[in-house]
């Protein structure tokens, strides 16, 4: 189907949508290269670099080249990315706990993320999309991230958990001590 936007209006959404993979790109694979420098120097310099974005510096007119639906997905996944660069700018945790927090956050970003790509792509196809109806992906992003001690933790519950019968103390056919 041929887009129901102007030519303008479709190279905003690519952009928009080229600087939402760009900078997801740059947040998830080189999250080791910045957490390993913020660890060793403590200098938060490098998340300016890893965090820069053309959203950042839309104008409201840009922004309105784009259907509502696509500027609420934008905001979200946005939005998420500013907590995780608030996070890094703002911690003191310790490096093992940024990793953590870090893993978790890219991960959500990376739901987002196939959210703005795929109203993208239908706005720019000229699809149509129920958007009450929830966003489901195959993506590697939509699995439930634990970490090998948590699932561990789970394991061993399983191991305490014995097979007891208890004899029923109102029931007059047993026989009481």
């Amino acid at each position: 189907m041929k887009s129901k936007h102007s030519e303008i209006d479709q190279r905003f959404l690519i952009l928009f949508k080229l600087d939402a993979m760009n900078l997801f790109n740059n947040i998830s694979s080189r999250s080791n290269d910045y957490i390993e420098a913020f660890s060793l120097k403590r200098n938060r310099g490098v998340f300016k670099e890893v965090f820069e974005n053309r959203y950042s510096r839309a104008s409201i007119d840009n922004l309105s080249h784009c259907p509502v639906e696509v500027i609420e997905v934008l905001n979200s996944f946005y939005t998420a990315v500013d907590k995780l660069y608030w996070y890094l700018k703002t911690t003191q945790d310790m490096p093992n706990t940024i990793e953590d927090e870090v893993t978790r956050k890219v991960a959500r970003i990376g739901v987002l993320y196939d959210q703005v790509e795929l109203f993208v792509d239908a706005e720019l196809s000229g699809e149509a999309i129920d958007y009450d109806e929830p966003v489901e992906s195959n993506n590697i992003h939509d699995l439930e991230l634990k970490f090998d001690g948590e699932i561990q933790e789970e394991d061993s519950h399983e191991d305490f958990i014995q097979d007891q019968e208890y004899p029923d103390m109102f029931d007059d056919s047993v026989e009481k001590p």
